[in-house]
């Protein structure tokens, strides 16, 4: 089997917040950290729920699920992205 096409995770296009470093201390008594992320913005711009708002009315390609993993196909997201940046450029004529 040969992949083609590039897949893309909802963290590839969605964005994400910023994630504060935090130390915890488990119920064994072991310290963990979480470490910290900066927000990043993803390719569509919108936040994850967002996203999964326009997929439940339709307006998103659907993820193909592997597993328990959802992915896009790269393909599709930029079929969309020109699709409504082509509608939106002509409604500024």
């Amino acid at each position: 089997m040969m992949l083609n096409d590039q897949y893309l995770r909802m963290a590839d296009l969605a964005n994400q917040p910023e994630r504060p470093a935090r130390t915890y201390t488990t119920e064994s008594g072991q310290q963990r950290t979480v470490m910290a992320r900066p927000a990043s913005r993803g390719i569509t711009g919108f936040s994850a729920k967002h996203l999964y708002f326009l997929i439940n009315n339709g307006q998103f390609p659907t993820p193909i699920k592997i597993g328990r993993a959802s992915l896009w196909r790269l393909s599709d997201i930029n079929a969309w992205i020109e699709k409504h940046s082509a509608s939106s450029n002509d409604g500024e004529r």
